[in-house]
């Protein structure tokens, strides 16, 4: 008998065991009736933070910040594939401490789209006054929130979604419409998003489906996650980002190009390695290199000016691109193609590329514009206006600069490069080659060419210097003075130059498109080679650079 009282006792023991157990189990997992605000939930916030900063972030992330609404959404990912998630769901929760932990939560977790949902909590919290808190105390508690981050972030998209209806909570319904009409009205004065989650969680009566939740009536099941899920993604797609914001944006773009205001423009790309395409087929830069190519564009009153006339836009997840139309003075109609980024900084560009629009009926006309040696010509002529613009390099006094609009130029004639047969003399002499100083430098001849161009035989000397043949990187340098018809007519009168390396066989091309002229066509001050007469040959010339009004 003693050894049953025993095992009696025993197993009661082991039965009260159990039924402690199951509560506090019980009480783990399902939450209480009344909301839990104000708790201490500092080892839970490390713990989120310290998990959200092992995170890459090389997509954009969307920050789920609220109670155990968002803490009990496990597979929450899956329902925003295109984002990065990280969910900061903390089960009994209320506004006043996601304000209370916003530094950790919101800042510490660097989002670049934020989804709060509180207010759940808030209905039902019972006071130490035993009250319940007043709707007025629950809108102050959330506009406290709104105000920080519209300080703090004021670039970051916010969506705050409804706290949800609930068949255990179904008795509060009055106090859920207040609270949810007023959070309402608090995302239209912040521009942020409000997302009503009741329609998509109640029948046609507008009755909450039982189905969705789990066995406490008060958390959604599988199934109610992913009505939920699928719900706000597509809110959020479709709601944060108007047209009118994103061509704003675009808009103040090209403007600040317009107005050369370099720190807007560039200020607008992702980062330096976002990429910028121009209509010339070298124009692939980072936004770095960009920047440093238009460095001098900045430094005028306008760098370029774009204005679109149409635009059409396009997104999936946070990704949004777009084409435009565009009129620009000097370019005629062009388009552009363009990616944005939606980031915590604002709207970003990383990648834009620019076109010409080339009517079907022109295609044949342009098409022999933009062969690759026309285009090279047109190059090194950019390069010589360069060169005699910049400061740093121009032979130019300051005044003579600041009169110098570029030099002018023949049009591109392919007419003029020919094919020429070399003959390398020997033993010449040195002789000195007249300047426009009176001081003489010593010169030989190395080479005469022979060409034909229309229809005559033509004969022109390359020259070395004897001074610059000293000079390691000019050991290979030819000098090509020459003089034509279109001497002291259309071009400067003591001829034009061409600066040749050294052919290795016994032909090579002489193209007349890079003619250029002395200094002393421009300014005084330099010891300019006077052409010799024996490189006068009797035909226009008529490529290359042309001579100055004033010299």
């Amino acid at each position: 008998m003693k050894k049953l009282t025993l095992a009696f006792r025993f197993n009661i023991l082991i039965m009260r065991s159990s039924i402690l157990l199951t509560l506090f189990i019980s009480f783990l997992i399902t939450p209480i009736a009344s909301g839990q605000c104000g708790q201490n939930y500092d080892r839970d916030v490390r713990r989120i933070v310290k998990k959200a900063e092992k995170l890459p972030h090389e997509k954009t992330r969307i920050v789920f910040a609220g109670s155990s609404t968002f803490r009990l959404w496990d597979n929450m990912a899956e329902s925003f594939p295109e984002y990065e998630v990280v969910n900061t769901g903390i089960g009994g929760s209320c506004f006043d401490d996601l304000y209370r932990y916003k530094d950790g939560l919101i800042s510490g977790t660097k989002p670049d789209i934020l989804v709060i949902y509180e207010g759940d909590n808030d209905i039902v919290h019972v006071g130490e006054d035993g009250n319940q808190r007043a709707v007025f105390d629950i809108h102050s508690d959330a506009w406290k929130l709104m105000n920080w981050i519209q300080n703090t972030h004021p670039n970051l998209p916010v969506f705050l979604l409804s706290p949800k209806p609930s068949p255990s909570r179904w008795e509060h319904l009055a106090r859920y419409k207040a609270v949810n009409s007023r959070l309402e009205e608090l995302t239209q004065a912040y521009n942020y998003y409000f997302m009503d989650c009741w329609p998509w969680l109640t029948d046609n009566n507008g009755q909450v489906i039982p189905g969705l939740f789990i066995s406490d009536k008060l958390h959604l099941n599988a199934q109610g996650n992913q009505i939920l899920g699928r719900f706000m993604a597509e809110a959020i797609r479709n709601s944060y980002l108007d047209e009118r914001t994103l061509d704003a944006f675009v808009d103040q773009w090209h403007l600040a190009a317009a107005t050369a205001d370099s720190a807007a423009y560039f200020g607008a790309f992702y980062n330096e390695q976002s990429i910028f395409q121009g209509t010339d087929g070298g124009e692939y830069w980072t936004a770095g290199e960009f920047l440093a190519w238009a460095a001098p564009y900045f430094r005028r009153e306008s760098a370029w000016t774009f204005e679109a006339f149409e635009r059409h836009w396009y997104r999936k997840g946070n990704t949004l691109w777009f084409n435009e139309r565009l009129d620009s003075p000097h370019m005629g109609k062009c388009r552009g193609v363009g990616v944005v980024r939606a980031t915590s900084d604002g709207l970003k560009i990383d990648h834009y590329s620019l076109s010409f629009e080339v009517p079907n009926e022109v295609v044949g006309d342009l098409v022999p514009l933009a062969t690759p040696e026309r285009i090279e010509v047109l190059k090194y002529q950019q390069e010589l206006d360069d060169f005699y613009t910049d400061s740093t390099t121009s032979p130019l006094k300051p005044e003579e600069r600041a009169a110098f609009h570029g030099h002018e130029f023949f049009s591109y004639n392919p007419e003029m490069v020919v094919e020429t047969q070399i003959r390398v003399l020997e033993n010449e002499p040195w002789f000195n080659m007249a300047t426009s100083s009176g001081v003489r430098r010593e010169y030989r001849r190395y080479a005469k060419t022979t060409f034909e161009l229309r229809g005559q035989t033509l004969e022109l000397f390359l020259y070395q210097s004897k001074r610059l043949m000293a000079i390691e990187e000019y050991q290979d340098h030819l000098f090509l003075p020459f003089m034509d018809k279109t001497t002291g007519v259309s071009t400067y009168g003591t001829g034009r130059f061409m600066d040749i390396t050294k052919p290795e066989g016994t032909t090579m091309v002489l193209d007349f498109n890079y003619a250029y002229n002395p200094y002393c066509a421009y300014t005084d001050g330099y010891s300019c080679p006077i052409t010799p007469q024996e490189n006068f040959i009797d035909i226009e010339i008529n490529a290359g650079i042309k001579g100055p009004l004033d010299h």
